[in-house]
């Protein structure tokens, strides 16, 4: 009787444990004047995040990555794509994704592999590299130039 017991508990605490032990957390990306808290879980450890405005896509470095399944959320305004239509490359391969929609935020969830070092994913907008006030400023200050530019040469004539 005490053996089956002992099975049992043995058992029982083992079952609690967990067998994989995902990281899961919020990175804080920092842009501009803006800092946005990206919630993630994946089973491995996350190294940084950084915006690629050229490529207009999200680049995150990863290590100790076990297969295990990347979940992470964004708001639309770092990264959007036309039908949610994302370009997900692990490590420079195209791998399948699925989206979802929750609080104004965009989820990505896909599955990868072992080892993967860099996950990109590419959408179609990207946070705008100057802050709309900032272009406005910059055409006041165009305009006025060109006023004055054109004022004083008329006077010299």
């Amino acid at each position: 009787m005490k053996n089956y017991f002992f099975i049992i508990a043995a058992i029982t605490i083992l079952s609690i444990i967990p067998l994989s032990f995902a990281e899961s957390g919020k990175y804080d990306l920092k842009i501009d004047e803006n800092t946005f808290n990206l919630p993630y879980s994946f089973d491995g450890k996350l190294i940084s995040m950084d915006i690629d405005k050229e490529s207009k896509s999200l680049l995150i470095g990863t290590t100790d990555v076990v297969e295990s399944t990347f979940e992470l959320s964004f708001p639309a305004e770092l990264l959007s794509a036309e039908n949610d239509e994302f370009v997900i490359l692990l490590d420079g391969i195209e791998t399948d994704y699925t989206v979802t929609h929750e609080d104004g935020m965009t989820k990505l969830s896909l599955v990868i592999p072992i080892a993967t070092e860099e996950i990109e994913i590419i959408g179609s907008d990207v946070i705008p590299e100057f802050p709309f006030g900032a272009l406005a400023i910059m055409g006041v200050v165009s305009i006025m130039a060109i006023m004055l530019s054109r004022s004083k040469t008329m006077q010299f004539r």
